[in-house]
């Protein structure tokens, strides 16, 4: 088996894997912002295909982005606070000139499902196998890192992948539900928040394209989100400056939860809907309305009412990032995050200094909840 790196799946290849599509409740629009992003690569962002073949016939396919130089104050907040400190950590970072590999299922596809598609899945553990033999053996790469369920964990570790502490998948279970009041009954705190801001607060469903003015209050409510994040990623700013030139908010294959405070939009989540599922692309929350308005959670109300009147039946929301996540995403899947260098010195540093990331002090959040 080998693998080759690409920038291009025609529909034949994506046809190979109309079947692990179909087990996994998917359907082909699970390619379609990851395609998006490839066109927008740069040279310091680039996404990729990694391809398996056993002999000549495609059998796997793995989702992927270099990163280069990598920016430190991506994965740690404390380089991010302070002009000062978040200054030489950035041209820290450039003389670095690091490369990184990464893949998770986040950006990489719509929190929807593993960046990882299998021909056969009896080939599941050959193909893993191969991807990360793959990873191992590149020159440019000087780091590799998947954050992944942890059903391939024996792999990883085999192949030489460190494990670190990794906060779970949380996803909502809409199946266990037969409307609202149903979820709102194992809630009863949430019900009695909801009404304190009565009638000032409007939740509403739109499916398809926004206008000019609701792009640009969305886009008010990510800056905001993103100024407050307690995680973010290593291709985070390609994210916030390309975003909003896909067709995300110009296409009825993403659906958008809006709460609105004195019509503006104050909170929103959008999601793609692939097969029966729903995964999260992008929110945000401005917190000049936020105080005692619970946008997070009548995000989430509006999403899994929305959800059970199209019949899906999964809603992702991402890594368990926040308490409110904790405590109203009540189904988690859990997840790993694994690590690769060729390097001695860089395994020795990222060993030392993973205690500050951004992901560890999540898994600590998820870990004190429960």
């Amino acid at each position: 088996m080998r693998c080759e790196k690409d920038t291009s799946l025609t529909d034949q290849e994506k046809e190979v894997f109309r079947g692990h599509l179909e087990r996994e409740r998917l359907s082909d629009r699970v390619w379609d912002l990851f395609g998006q992003w490839v066109a927008r690569s740069t040279p310091q962002v680039r996404f990729f295909y990694l391809k398996a073949y056993l002999d000549a016939e495609l059998v796997g396919l793995g989702l992927f982005l270099g990163v280069k130089p990598v920016d430190l104050r991506a994965s740690y907040s404390g380089l991010r606070k302070g002009a000062l400190v978040s200054k030489l950590a950035a041209r820290l970072s450039a003389l670095a000139s690091n490369c990184l590999y990464v893949s998770f299922r986040n950006l990489i596809t719509s929190n929807l499902t593993r960046p990882f598609f299998f021909r056969d899945p009896a080939m599941e553990p050959a193909i893993m196998q191969a991807f990360l033999a793959w990873l191992r053996d590149q020159a440019e790469a000087d780091m590799a890192i998947i954050i992944d369920t942890v059903a391939c964990d024996p792999i990883y570790q085999r192949e030489g992948f460190r494990k670190y502490a990794c906060p779970s998948e949380a996803y909502l279970d809409v199946t266990r539900y037969r409307d609202v009041s149903a979820y709102l009954a194992e809630h009863p705190s949430l019900r009695k928040n909801l009404r304190r801001a009565g009638g000032a607060v409007i939740t509403s469903v739109r499916c398809g394209p926004l206008c000019g003015a609701e792009i640009e209050e969305a886009r008010k409510c990510v800056e905001c989100s993103v100024d407050h994040s307690r995680v973010n990623t290593p291709g985070q700013r390609f994210f916030e400056e390309n975003i909003f030139t896909t067709e995300v908010f110009d296409s009825d294959e993403y659906v958008h939860v809006l709460v609105r405070v004195e019509d503006t939009i104050a909170g929103f989540h959008t999601f793609q809907v692939c097969g029966s599922h729903m995964g999260g692309v992008v929110g945000g929350f401005n917190r000049a309305y936020s105080r005692n308005n619970f946008l997070y959670e009548r995000v989430i109300l509006g999403s899994l009412d929305y959800a059970l009147t199209e019949g899906i039946t999964r809603v992702h929301y991402s890594l368990i990032d926040n308490h409110t996540k904790v405590r109203l995403v009540e189904s988690r899947e859990p997840c790993g995050f694994y690590f690769f260098s060729r390097n001695p010195l860089n395994r020795i540093l990222f060993d030392l200094a993973y205690c500050y990331s951004d992901v560890h002090e999540l898994s600590l959040l998820e870990s004190h909840a429960d």
